[in-house]
């Protein structure tokens, strides 16, 4: 059942961390990452981290538009401005 789940969190979120997948499942935290690790590393989902926040996903498309997309890019200096803007 928390496999199905997660499942359907990452369709529904495209990248989400352990600390959403915890509230949004109603489980501790710990538990939350060590599901989502063992998911990990079965193959089920892929996992990046940036900015030392790690961020689970299923499809890198829909996870790159997902975590673009929290981010303010007038915010970033010019370099990083202009590598994002070439994806």
């Amino acid at each position: 059942m928390l496999l199905r789940n997660v499942l359907k969190l990452a369709r529904a979120y495209g990248a989400f961390t352990a600390g959403q997948a915890a509230y949004v499942l109603e489980i501790p935290l710990q538990k939350a990452v060590e599901t989502l690790e063992r998911m990990v590393s079965n193959g089920l989902l892929s996992a990046v981290d940036i900015a030392g926040v790690r961020f689970y996903y299923r499809d890198p498309v829909e996870a790159a538009e997902a975590i673009l997309g929290s981010v303010d890019l007038s915010a970033l200096p010019y370099e990083e401005r202009t590598k994002l803007s070439r994806l």
